[in-house]
């Protein structure tokens, strides 16, 4: 275990944080970490997940409640991100990993934080929705940390933020989506909308329509 934990920091070091996700680099910062994992076969996938969990909860706990985007371990705690986004999409972890990573490091920072992350997800949002469905998978995870955040977020101080998260569960399905669709045509009849008062001149003016 402490094997992977000195070559995730290795590569973390090694990660140059960029606008999008840049595979190519990541691939080859976390080279040494891949071999590790496709050489110990048996449990390989398992202790690299369980490693990067403990690096991010050790991260998570170190950031105060307010932190600027220069922070040192902010930039390790995304740069880590990186590497789960990457091996959630090529099949090194398990599909949805990357999200639980997320959901757990977002429950443990500030809301101030969790936004400072959650702007990280957003550029990374093309590699992250890859082979996403709302019945199963990693969009039910997603679907439980976006939930989660909503929950936190004081709407209003920052309902920006929670406009944001709002969009990008909007964004990361299809509109034909059943989840999103009314598929029996319910609808409220409790609101009654009262036709206001008006005079017979301009009824008429309406009826004329």
């Amino acid at each position: 275990m402490n094997e992977y934990r000195l070559l995730i920091e290795r590569a973390v070091d090694s990660v140059e944080l960029k606008d999008e996700l840049d595979v190519v680099a990541v691939e080859h910062a976390t080279a040494e970490l891949k071999a590790a994992i496709v050489n110990d076969k048996d449990s390989g996938q398992r202790d690299v997940e369980f490693a990067l969990h403990l690096y991010l909860f050790d991260l998570a706990q170190q950031l105060p409640v307010t932190v600027g985007s220069d922070s040192a371990n902010l930039k390790r705690l995304l740069a880590a991100i990186d590497i789960a986004t990457l091996f959630s999409d090529n099949g090194t972890t398990d599909g949805s990993f990357v999200f639980m990573l997320l959901e757990e490091t977002m429950d443990m920072v500030s809301i101030s934080v969790a936004s400072e992350i959650f702007a990280h997800v957003e550029q990374r949002a093309h590699v992250l929705r890859r082979g996403m469905t709302a019945t199963g998978g990693k969009g039910i995870v997603m679907l439980k940390m976006c939930n989660g955040l909503l929950r936190r977020i004081p709407q209003a101080t920052m309902s920006e933020f929670a406009g944001r998260v709002q969009v990008f569960v909007g964004n990361s399905f299809a509109l034909s989506e059943r989840s999103g669709v009314n598929l029996r045509g319910d609808f409220d009849r409790t609101s009654v909308a009262q036709p206001a008062n008006v005079s017979d001149e301009e009824d008429s003016v309406y009826q004329s329509f």
